[in-house]
């Protein structure tokens, strides 16, 4: 019998093992309720219903019903992740413990398995099929959005309306929350593009020196130390006053130079809307992505 290999694994086991599984059926939840949002705001504005063809507003409809049947079943997951009997979650479907039970044991079934094997590979080899959600398998970059995202649109000034309920990384279980941070992890072949970039956008005058003295500062860091003992640079410029947190992810695989390929950044000080979603812009382009080794 052919014995087939488990895929590697990848830095993002880590990450979602700082979370309890209630924790990832949380963000799962959270990260569905943001399609459903973003699905139902097309049905907002009515400028373009001249260029829609007849019919075409019942298929938006279908489509939020469909991605809303999604949250509910994250919604079941996680509240049997976090203790609800089936007779309880059948109370609020209005079915009895049974039915609720057969309707939904497979999406159970289905996220438990997927913590035995997080993704797959496709048939190059190259690229990964996460099997959980993508909020629960990458829970780091979910964080942040999900933060960011809720900052924006449910909440005034909450930069942490996720991840301040979680027990994981971020939240109660970690202490209190570095005020305001982004983070996320960089390609180190990136890096001086991401300081540069976030140096125009807090209108600080970033050149060679602040670079130079940057590499040196970081050589001997290491991500898995707590951040608060990361190399920190201030970029204090006429518009914004942000500082910088770096360090080395040595855990991974390295770079032609020698030096580990990503760099785990988290910026502090960031407390417009504005300036936070382009920091959250520029860690997701030019950061690691999980769907390739």
């Amino acid at each position: 019998m052919t014995q087939h290999s488990s895929p590697p694994p990848t830095p993002y086991d880590e990450d979602r093992a700082a979370y309890s599984h209630q924790d990832l059926a949380r963000l799962a939840l959270s990260a569905q309720a943001v399609d459903v949002a973003a699905a139902a705001q097309a049905l907002v504005g009515t400028r373009s219903d001249v260029d829609t063809g007849l019919g075409g507003r019942v298929s938006e409809g279908v489509r939020v019903v469909e991605v809303a049947e999604g949250v509910l079943a994250r919604a079941v997951v996680y509240e049997r992740e976090r203790g609800a009997s089936w007779e309880d979650i059948g109370r609020y479907l209005g079915v009895d413990a049974g039915v609720a039970e057969e309707r939904y044991a497979p999406e159970l079934e289905r996220w438990n398995t997927a913590f035995q094997v997080p993704y797959r590979l496709d048939p190059t080899g190259r690229k990964r099929i996460p099997q959980l959600p993508q909020a629960a398998y990458d829970p780091r970059s979910s964080v942040r959005q999900l933060d960011l995202w809720a900052g924006l649109h449910v909440t005034t000034g909450d930069w942490h309306a996720v991840s301040g309920g979680l027990g994981g990384l971020g939240g109660p279980a970690a202490g209190p929350a570095v005020p305001h941070e982004l983070d996320g992890s960089i390609r180190s072949e990136n890096l001086r593009t991401f300081l540069e970039l976030l140096s125009e956008y807090v209108h600080y005058d970033f050149d060679d020196t602040d670079w130079d003295t940057i590499a040196l500062g970081i050589e001997e860091t290491d991500a898995e130390d707590d951040p608060a003992a990361w190399y920190a640079y201030p970029l204090h410029g006429g518009l914004h006053a942000a500082q910088v947190r770096l360090a080395y992810s040595r855990p991974y695989p390295e770079d032609d130079d020698g030096e580990p390929d990503t760099v785990s950044v988290l910026v502090t000080g960031a407390h417009s809307r504005d300036l936070r979603l382009r920091i959250d812009t520029l860690i997701a382009a030019l950061g690691h992505h999980p769907q390739f080794p």
